[in-house]
């Protein structure tokens, strides 16, 4: 791929037949462009979406990726950054794995819930994505994997057919999955747990009140300005689920340098904390991206103590949304609001992409989207 700006024509559905595609590649030139990539969102009905640009391209799971950028023009420009938002119609995220060091031609989204990578018109977005799989094939990909929210799975397979039609060396799937990862806040936490489900309305309501009266925790709503790295690092090291230092100091400079992100906490009657979590808020959704809990504390459930405080704190300051970012174990997702992601895999027919498929069956997939994707031996695959 092009090290800045690149420009081609598409042959494309009557609505953007004078698109031209700009790419822009690493993460400085892509943060240059983000206030008309932030206007975009608003534009497209997906307001938010790119507000903390800078914090999912430097997270942990994208840091060693190489991010590129695809902007979907309506008009000729000698330029990127000659576009304003106006002059988009859409704009297509994706991160490219580096092998040692060096381009793997293997692209994803990361993106679990599909708001994040692909901006665009709702109705356009399966068009939008089946072409940005087209654009980087024909320019030398091994394989691209994208997840977006449109409608129905039928009208992306319907897109993808069409953009890979001229594709002679390609195999490619898609699939419809749930991503649901927010519930809805009223204007009350009565009114707001009267939406959850039974079991969860009395766990948030029994640990909270048990923790109170054994441990003596208190909630506080705001620490990120207070909170030291050797407090957070030793509860860190403490936790049900460590990191590793890198993620620690990632997660203190969000905190330091961008706006809205927040940290909250709960500690017991010595000072000690046994849960501390951190997010961002915008647009009235408070977005949850980490959470620690001590260990040793298990039969107190501090991750649903926490909860139940934060739900309690975002209903009092006026939010309206709380979003897992990613999901979450917890049974709180049960009360989910429903919502679906549609996801497109195109792999290129060569040694290197068969290979890869063979790899994914026998590699630990974790949260490798991809590699749990290409190791599915359920999903039916097309050739062209």
């Amino acid at each position: 791929m092009p090290k800045s700006c690149s420009k081609t024509a598409f042959s494309t559905p009557s609505d953007i037949d004078v698109a031209r595609v700009f790419v822009l590649r690493g993460r400085a030139d892509i943060l240059r462009i983000r206030p008309a990539l932030v206007r975009l969102c608003v534009l497209c009905d997906q307001t938010g979406a790119m507000d903390y640009l800078e914090h999912f391209l430097t997270t942990i799971e994208n840091i060693k990726k190489t991010p590129h950028l695809l902007l979907f023009a309506s008009r000729p420009a000698e330029s990127a950054f000659d576009l304003r938002a106006e002059d988009l119609r859409a704009a297509v995220l994706v991160y490219e794995y580096r092998l040692l060091g060096l381009p793997s031609r293997i692209f994803t989204s990361t993106d679990f819930d599909g708001n994040k990578a692909v901006i665009a018109p709702a109705k356009m977005r399966p068009t939008i994505s089946a072409l940005a799989c087209r654009y980087l094939m024909e320019h030398g990909a091994q394989a691209v994997h994208l997840s977006f929210a449109a409608p129905r799975e039928d009208t992306c397979q319907t897109c993808l057919q069409g953009a890979m039609a001229n594709e002679k060396k390609c195999l490619w799937t898609t699939q419809t999955r749930e991503v649901g990862a927010t519930i809805a806040l009223e204007k009350t936490v009565d009114a707001t747990l009267a939406r959850l489900g039974k079991d969860t309305r009395r766990n948030l309501k029994r640990y909270r009140r048990k923790a109170e009266e054994e441990l003596g925790c208190t909630f506080v709503s705001e620490i990120k300005d207070r909170l030291t790295r050797a407090e957070l690092s030793e509860l860190n090291q403490n936790s049900t689920h460590p990191v590793s230092d890198e993620l620690i100091d990632r997660r203190l400079t969000t905190m330091s340098t961008l706006e809205g992100v927040f940290c909250v906490g709960v500690r017991i009657a010595s000072g000690q904390w046994i849960s501390l979590l951190g997010g961002r808020r915008h647009h009235g959704v408070t977005a949850i991206d980490w959470q620690f809990n001590r260990e040793g504390f298990a039969k107190y459930s501090v991750g649903t103590v926490i909860r139940a405080y934060l739900i309690e704190h975002e209903i009092a300051i006026g939010s309206r949304k709380l979003h897992f970012e990613g999901g979450t174990p917890h049974t709180i997702r049960h009360s989910f609001v429903s919502e679906k992601a549609n996801d497109i895999l195109v792999l290129d027919r060569s040694p290197l992409a068969f290979l890869l498929r063979g790899w994914a069956r026998h590699l630990p997939s974790g949260k490798n989207f991809l590699l749990r994707t290409l190791a599915d031996r359920t999903l039916s695959w097309e050739r062209h």
